[in-house]
């Protein structure tokens, strides 16, 4: 089971699991129940749905799904830049 859900990913899926099974009890709802999914998903750092679809945002910085690339700076005034 490979890694598919980033850092960010990870903590929005734990604080929302967490604030939905504390708002399920809270109310005597069963959609507690509900938040078991996305708190367990994150702990895991696996969805099994992103795997059909193509998705992972596990990829860090550099990936092609958006993040920005630090390790990449501009060349100085003069300075030819290498590929």
């Amino acid at each position: 089971m490979q890694k598919n859900i980033g850092v960010l990913d990870k903590n929005v899926r734990i604080i929302l699991g967490c604030v939905m099974i504390i708002a399920g009890l809270l109310y005597g709802d069963w959609w507690w129940f509900t938040g078991i999914i996305p708190l367990i998903t994150g702990i895991l750092g696996f969805c099994p749905l992103y795997v059909p679809m193509g998705f992972n945002t596990a990829g860090g910085y550099g990936s092609s799904m958006g993040y920005y690339d630090q390790s990449a700076k501009p060349a100085k005034q003069g300075e030819r830049m290498s590929v």
